[in-house]
């Protein structure tokens, strides 16, 4: 196999599972892919435009691969792409042309192999193109299965000269492509076939990008869209420091805004969409999702589950410590430009002693009319109603078990919320009161029973809380006592440098704690943590300011949260501060009484004239900060789950 150059691709991603140790192994044939560079493929941005003419003259930002080397049987190739297809350019060296009237698989050719997912696997896919003679005959576009190219119907190819060898370029409409509507989530390759003798036809050279193995498509390098639409993805993964990273779950469907489709990818821990309509096209929202790592988020779907045609994003998270895990069937919605937490129920819970699931299920509406999520209750496996004290959770429906009064529950969409529309009783339940009755009359004792134990305190909560997460000698960093969640009682915040916790008397009943990891890069970027009431509700809501450090850029950002029924989310973001070398913006923040008032404040370093980024808008879904020179002060109202500028 000859060179494959790859000087000018993107890196291996950083969170290969092999590593270098692959590229050890010289015993393989074919490559895996976890040593392989993704194969790049350049979106044609909004107003560009990519000219089937046989020349690369417009393909000047377009990333080019080096594929084989020398004079003879080697080629600079590159794939593009926009809505309407794929288009290919390239520009080969070979020695003689080998090419009939009615071209086949034993003639000179460059070949893009392309695996597009179906189900867990993948289909393949190929692409032939065919450059012609001039006089003797055309170029021509093949598409079909590995091996069995046929007629591709609407493409354009068109081939060109060029000094010891010849141009093709080539586009190939996506619905004329097996399998494309999910082709960013594929896999690919592409390679110049060589056959130097038309009486005697064979393959003297293939040179390859990377190997394909017909039977382990899932071994060729990932599809690497960049530029376009893509950049602002690539702008959100430098902003996390996840440069190279590929998204665990990447979805397309139509969640908010106009009728173009979003893209919604999970990547590492976080959930972030963008899309030609989102943010218009610029730039991307994202949230962190509550778990320790992408592989405990399974089956995520977009589903349309309020009659709006907008889709929601369903999803089980899967949350442990050290006491076991539970499962969350969460529902995200987008319909706010923003990823609301919308729904949550538990579907499972496991001990050490055994576990207990309930099932959910997805009803659709009538065409406008919201969908119907029944949870029903399932089967245990080592608990019961004596072994699992179950406490109903804060942030989530609770989950319907074997042994509880509710064998079913349906909710709907209302208009606001997912609200209990009906629900079954349980024919096997047994009140425990009743049978405590019963167990009472039926014993005699003088023996007194023994005194139920005193609930935890706020400080013993504490503790416990600080040895699970290994910080027994934490002085909290910032502590605050106010009512944020369940009653009327007050609750205690408190944080231990990245992590926040509530505990309180009215709290999950007295005896647990809620956590949360605050979105800081290290403990000393927590600035401020405090709590306040913004939203017209007796709640108070918590506020923090957190420092973000992008290049010798430093920028404060202001996070407000609010316990709702089922969750725990943001309902603003906002950057309120922001410094490089010695220059400084900062914003006033007044909260309380119902609203939250965010002032231009104070500048220096800075006047209209000198500050560096105009009006350039946010790409990562934080407005910028208000500033002194331009910027009125901004009141901001709750509404529809979020805090918006009145």
């Amino acid at each position: 196999m000859k060179r494959v150059r790859c000087d000018n691709v993107p890196r291996p991603m950083r969170c290969a599972p092999f590593g270098l140790a692959v590229l050890a192994s010289i015993l393989s044939l074919a490559p895996r892919a976890d040593a392989q560079v993704a194969l790049p493929i350049t979106e044609v941005g909004e107003g560009a435009s990519l000219r089937v003419d046989g020349s690369l003259r417009e393909w000047r930002d377009v990333r080019f691969l080096d594929v084989g080397e020398g004079s003879d049987a080697s080629m600079r190739v590159a794939l593009a792409y926009d809505g309407g297809g794929l288009y290919v350019g390239a520009e080969v060296r070979d020695e003689r042309l080998i090419r009939t009237a009615s071209p086949g698989t034993d003639e000179d050719a460059v070949v893009v192999t392309l695996a597009m997912p179906r189900g867990r696997g993948f289909d393949g896919v190929e692409i032939w193109l065919w450059a012609g003679e001039t006089g003797r005959s055309a170029a021509r576009v093949g598409v079909g299965g590995l091996g069995r190219p046929g007629n591709a119907r609407g493409a354009q190819i068109v081939e060109g000269p060029s000094r010891g060898g010849y141009v093709v370029e080539a586009f190939i409409p996506w619905n004329a492509i097996p399998g494309s509507a999910r082709w960013q989530e594929g896999r690919g390759s592409v390679r110049l076939r060589d056959v130097d003798s038309a009486a005697r036809p064979e393959v003297e050279s293939e040179p390859t990008f990377a190997a394909v193995d017909r039977a382990h498509l899932e071994l060729l390098p990932t599809l690497a869209p960049s530029g376009g639409q893509t950049a602002a993805f690539e702008s959100f993964l430098a902003s996390r420091q996840l440069e190279g990273a590929r998204p665990a779950h990447d979805l397309r469907g139509d969640v908010g805004g106009d009728a173009q489709p979003e893209r919604v990818s999970i990547v590492d821990r976080f959930l972030v969409v963008t899309g030609p309509g989102w943010q218009e096209g610029r730039g991307f929202s994202f949230v962190q999702l509550p778990i320790a790592a992408a592989a405990d988020v399974r089956e995520p779907r977009l589903v349309d589950l309020t009659g709006d045609g907008k889709s929601e994003l369903v999803v089980t998270l899967r949350q442990s410590d050290d006491r076991g895990s539970r499962d969350l069937w969460q529902v995200f919605s987008f319909a706010t430009a923003q990823i609301v937490p919308a729904f949550a129920i538990e579907t499972r819970k496991a001990t050490g002693a055994g576990s207990v699931e309930s099932a959910v299920q997805v009803r659709a509406g009538r065409r406008g009319q919201p969908a119907t999520i029944e949870a029903r209750s399932g089967r245990a496996q080592g608990l019961d109603a004596s072994t699992l004290q179950e406490a109903p959770a804060a942030d989530a429906e609770p989950i319907l078990v074997p042994w509880g009064p509710v064998l079913s529950r349906e909710y709907r969409w209302d208009g606001s919320r997912f609200a209990r529309v009906s629900e079954r009783p349980n024919p096997r339940y047994v009140d425990p009161a009743t049978t405590a009755r019963a167990s009472t009359t039926a014993t005699t004792t003088t023996s007194a029973a023994p005194a139920t134990p005193p609930p935890p305190g706020v400080e013993d909560l504490l503790a416990a809380f600080r040895r699970e997460r290994g910080l027994r000698d934490a002085r909290p960093t910032f502590r605050v006592r106010a009512n944020v969640a369940a009653d009327a009682q007050e609750e205690e915040v408190v944080v231990y440098g990245r992590d926040l916790v509530v505990v309180g008397p009215g709290f999950r009943s007295g005896s647990g704690w809620f956590h949360f990891q605050i979105p800081a890069q290290a403990a000393g970027d927590v600035l401020d943590v405090r709590t306040a009431e913004i939203t017209g509700d007796p709640r108070h809501e918590i506020l923090m300011r957190v420092r973000q450090n992008i290049g010798d850029v430093r920028r404060e950002v202001l996070l407000v949260f609010q316990f709702t029924p089922v969750g725990f989310p943001a309902i603003l973001q906002r950057e309120v501060a922001r410094e490089q070398s010695g220059r400084r913006v900062e914003n006033e923040v007044r909260a309380g009484n119902g609203t939250l008032e965010i002032r231009p404040g104070t500048a220096r370093g800075w006047d209209a004239s000198s500050w560096p980024w105009g009006d350039t808008p946010s790409t990562d879904g934080i407005a910028p900060p208000l500033l002194p020179w331009r910027d009125r002060a901004v009141t901001y109202g709750y509404s529809g789950g979020r805090l918006v500028a009145r």
